[in-house]
């Protein structure tokens, strides 16, 4: 790095650090516990960016975010690791902790546990009754390593530990234990770090992160974490549902902010968009074609291209003018203006188009039959849905520049850092002026008068959550009996295994004479020949059995997993329940504040988790593989294995019904105590709210001078910045 920069960073860097202390130390007094303890947080960031900054082996950090189910496992092994199944990705999140990936000599993992004076924070934090996600955090990795009966002492003490490998192969069988969601020691990794003798991973290291919305919230937290000293991201957002809200607020409020230098938007899953587009063409239609439909793989990419190519344009285009208008640098908005062209990629038929079809899964499977009847050229149509290259000379753009992008993010460390103060400091001033306005407007009497009224409308609301609960219950018991026959319909589909044909040689061996008349001393004399034929034949794969159960577990314990969220989704929960505050509550009225009910909501919704359902079926596949092996070619051995597979697959019927009932009963009987819950804290929060109110009118003019001494301090803080 240029000495005159780095000598010029230090001192703007000690500046801006000194600053920093001196606004913190001016609103001690006047600053709510709330407020200071975010400065304080936020300059406690700050030095962890600055001091991993300038570490000596600093590496160009390139971190892959996302949702949950955003595909960002499969994008990174179709990436990297040519379409290799490397970092564990299934249809629930897999990916429970950072996985950084860098270059080594050696193929190593390394994992880095929770140190002793980690967890003591660890455990004092899971202690403390707050909704502020370090501390749900902390009581969730808590309640993990007690669920799985393990001694924190036991890894605490460990450091790090280090496993080499040699193959894909062993690092796959290894790696589950320490990243994967049911991994054994999971909850006590800190970080797990794959050393790879790869030479495209010298200077940089790429990380996998757990989904932005995980449903368990330290897995987000430590995404978050990571984003302070990120430097590229490739963030990923699904076709299916590009840019929504989730996405929107992470790429436009906190990735530019948090110093990112280059973003790279990724519409995932882009053959799922393909597929929703494709109709088979109606001939003499008297109505014309559909814009919005295609009979073929071309018009129908140009179509979903469109749309979402339109809907990034637009979103970046509106942004930068907000922008703009709040007074941001140029440099943070052309590092957002990089996501109005995004790249449209499907991991899943890039890795298609570069395997025969008899080794397709179920699922690729799926996407071939759907796709290739509207297809002339299947495999050049999934290598364009695919679109790998397009993401690899962007990969390989990225390296390139690396000096370029580290020497950027250097010089703009303290502006990054000053504006993303200055709108902090800015939302802190907007808070203290609402509060000056409600305590001004409003008299003790009026106050009490609404509170009054408010309670009355709260018996409105207990009816209106009770109907709506009832809804989702109703459609919690369709979806049950649903998925009951999907699994049935699935046990039958997987009881028959199709007999496969093969060939074999046949040696037939012959005696032939040598006896010839005229010589009386070959009389008697014979010599041996050999002919052979084909013979065709039947048989059972004993690997066709074992697949055969396998799947029907994975698919039946997925189907049951997804009821849920089909029946109760978390955004829909969360838009119904706002939907009953909105509808009985005036929210035009400025005295009333919108977010503290929404705050609430979101609240008691994250805190639903989704039943993940674990069926192992190992014994029973060890059982067939004991008993049978190879090729069954007999028809008493066909007969057996069928019965064999037939029995499994009925004993794991009962098991799977039974743990969908259990289920479901359990789930109804969680959703009964958060009715109760919401209902309870909904009366007991507005009760709190105006009973402050009140309190302070006791005393309302001081109020309102603290009040406005604190929104002068911080209006002078944030122009001194």
């Amino acid at each position: 790095m240029n000495l005159f920069i780095k000598n010029k960073s230090d001192e703007l860097i000690n500046e801006f650090t000194d600053k920093t202390e001196n606004i913190i130390c001016s609103l001690e007094e006047r600053g709510s516990k709330e407020d200071i303890s975010e400065l304080k947080n936020f300059a406690e960031r700050f030095k962890s960016k600055i001091k991993d900054f300038y570490n000596e082996n600093r590496k160009l950090n390139i971190g892959v975010v996302g949702q949950v189910k955003a595909g960002k496992s499969s994008f990174l092994n179709t990436l990297l690791f040519d379409g290799q199944e490397i970092l564990p990705k299934a249809s629930t999140p897999k990916t429970a902790t950072l996985t950084k990936m860098e270059y080594s000599d050696e193929n190593i993992i390394e994992i880095e546990y929770y140190s002793d004076e980690d967890w003591y924070v660890i455990e004092r934090n899971a202690e403390i009754d707050s909704d502020n996600e370090i501390y749900v955090s902390a009581r969730e990795i808590v309640d993990m390593v007690k669920s799985r009966g393990i001694d924190p002492k036991d890894y605490t003490d460990r450091g790090t530990e280090k496993i080499k490998f040699d193959t894909y192969e062993e690092l796959i069988a290894q790696l589950n234990d320490y990243v994967g969601e049911d991994g054994k020691v999971t909850p006590l990794v800190k970080a797990v770090t794959l050393y790879l003798n790869k030479e495209e991973f010298e200077g940089i290291s790429i990380v996998d992160t757990p989904g932005l919305n995980d449903p368990i919230q330290s897995r987000t937290l430590r995404t978050h974490e990571f984003i302070e000293v990120c430097d590229v991201v490739f963030f990923l957002s699904q076709s299916g549902s590009f840019l929504d809200k989730s996405d929107w607020e992470l790429l436009s409020s906190q990735l530019p902010q948090k110093g990112v230098k280059k973003l790279v938007l990724i519409a995932s899953k882009y053959d799922s968009g393909v597929r929703d587009v494709l109709r088979e063409k109606i001939e003499d239609n008297p109505f014309g074609g559909d814009d919005n439909t295609a009979d073929n793989v071309k018009d129908a990419c140009r179509i979903i291209s469109k749309k979402l190519k339109k809907r990034a344009r637009v979103k970046i285009e509106e942004f930068e003018k907000d922008l703009i208008n709040r007074g941001f640098s140029q440099e943070l908005i052309d590092v957002i203006k990089g996501c109005s062209k995004p790249i449209l990629v499907s991991a899943m038929a890039w890795n298609m188009a570069n395997k025969d079809v008899n080794e397709y899964n179920r699922e690729e499977e799926n996407v071939y039959k759907a796709i290739s009847k509207f297809s002339d050229d299947i495999k050049d149509d999934l290598k364009t849905i695919g679109n790998i290259d397009e993401v690899r000379k962007v990969f390989d753009s990225v390296i390139e520049e690396k000096e370029k992008i580290l020497e950027e993010k250097s010089k703009s460390m303290v502006p990054t850092a000053r504006e993303e103060l200055k709108e902090m400091l800015y939302r802190f001033k907007d808070k203290a002026d609402k509060k000056i306005v409600m305590l001004s407007g409003n008299d003790r009497e009026e106050i009490l008068a609404q509170k009054q009224a408010m309670e009355y409308q709260i018996n409105g609301i207990k009816a209106e959550i009770v109907t709506t609960f009832g809804e989702w219950e109703a459609k919690l018991e369709s979806e049950k009996v649903s998925t009951s026959g999907e699994i049935r319909s699935l046990s039958k589909e997987y009881h028959s295994i199709d007999e496969r044909t093969g060939t074999r040689t046949n040696v037939i061996k012959h005696r032939i004479s040598d006896s010839k008349w005229y010589n009386p001393f070959s009389w008697g004399k014979s010599h041996t020949e050999y002919s052979t034929y084909q013979e065709t034949y039947s048989y059972l794969d004993v690997s066709d059995a074992v697949e055969n159960l396998r799947n029907f577990v994975l698919e039946s314990t997925n189907n049951i997993e997804e009821i849920f969220a089909e029946a109760v989704s978390h955004k829909e929960m969360k838009r119904k329940l706002l939907n009953v505050v909105t509808n009985n509550f005036d929210m035009g009225n400025e005295k009333y504040d919108a977010s503290l009910f929404r705050i609430m909501v979101e609240d008691v919704v994250n805190k639903i988790e989704f039943p993940v359902i674990k069926i192992d079926a190992s014994s029973a596949i060890d059982s067939i593989t004991s008993s049978f092996s190879g090729e069954v070619t007999s028809n008493s051995e066909k007969n057996s294995l069928r019965t064999a597979l037939s029995n499994a697959i009925d004993k794991f019927f009962d098991i799977l019904v039974s743990e969908l009932d259990k289920n479901v009963r359990n789930f109804k009987k969680e959703l009964g105590n958060i009715q109760n819950n919401i209902q309870k804290e909904l009366l007991q929060n507005i009760n709190s709210e105006f009973d402050e109110l009140v309190e302070k009118f006791e005393n309302k003019e001081k109020e309102i001078e603290n009040y406005k001494e604190y929104s002068s301090i911080l209006e002078n803080a944030r122009k001194s910045i």
